[in-house]
């Protein structure tokens, strides 16, 4: 990674000492060029490990991989290329950058993992949306469950209401029960399994998507950080929320996607 930050092996753009500088303090470091500066490689392997020991990594590879360091070479140097590099080393770790559009995650190889893809995002979105679809990945990568869960249960809340709002023009207020809100939002959007000439086998399908809401909601009520825990959730509790909540989302946005398309086209 350093020297691919320092530009030493041809992959990214080449740093003279001072850019070095004002690469690492723009995440936060007070430092100057001057007489004594190390090999430049050297300084930036130290400014790595501090952040690596900051449990600031994934910040690091959202900032170093952003398109607005390779704007004006980027016919020179490929980012997937560059994480594909950097991975080559990350998975002696268990370690692997995912990259979705423009934001990066790191993620376990132990572990399966389930996206929201951009192209999704592109459908139905909001800012607080993606802030938690960030957090769930950072908070597991950061072994934090109890945050994870937190941020699976309100990445669901805020599909549910973007929907709502999209379908009724206004946005409600949710009162802290999910099952509430799933109730009414799948009425909007034929998700009731009780709804007349359903087939049977999409039917248990949304009995399913019903009990992973209620589920994710009551987990977090009873494991998360916002409220008095009655137990401390392990990690693949807390991954179990995080891909629930994934593919969820997923699904639902793209089955408001294609009832809306289905509309249009009448």
């Amino acid at each position: 990674m350093a020297e691919t930050i320092a530009g030493d092996n041809e992959k990214s753009i080449y740093r003279s000492g001072p850019k070095l500088v004002d690469f690492f303090n723009d995440l936060g470091f007070d430092d100057t060029y001057g007489p004594g500066f190390p090999t430049r490689w050297v300084f930036a392997e130290a400014k790595i490990k501090e952040i690596i020991n900051q449990d600031r990594l994934l910040e690091f590879i959202n900032y170093s991989l952003s398109a607005e360091h390779y704007l004006e070479v980027q016919s020179q140097f490929d980012v997937d290329e560059i994480i594909e590099y950097w991975n080559s080393y990350l998975e002696l770790d268990d370690i692997k950058i995912i990259r979705n559009g423009n934001k990066f995650s790191l993620d376990g190889l132990i572990s399966s993992k389930v996206i929201v893809k951009e192209k999704q995002l592109e459908i139905l979105s909001t800012e607080f949306l993606k802030e938690q679809i960030d957090k769930c990945e950072k908070k597991l990568f950061e072994k934090d469950f109890d945050g994870a869960i937190t941020n699976a249960r309100a990445l669901v809340e805020e599909v549910l209401l973007e929907i709502e709002e999209r379908l009724t023009g206004q946005r409600e207020k949710n009162g802290g029960e999910m099952s509430a809100l799933y109730n009414r939002i799948k009425k909007l959007i034929n998700f009731d399994p009780g709804q007349d000439g359903l087939n049977e086998s999409l039917k248990q399908i949304l009995q399913g998507l019903n009990s992973i809401v209620l589920g994710i909601g009551k987990l977090r009520t009873k494991a998360s950080d916002s409220h008095a825990r009655e137990y401390k959730p392990t990690e693949h509790h807390a991954r179990l929320a995080v891909n629930s909540a994934m593919t969820f989302t997923s699904f639902i946005i793209e089955s408001y996607s294609y009832q809306q398309n289905k509309k249009i086209k009448g």
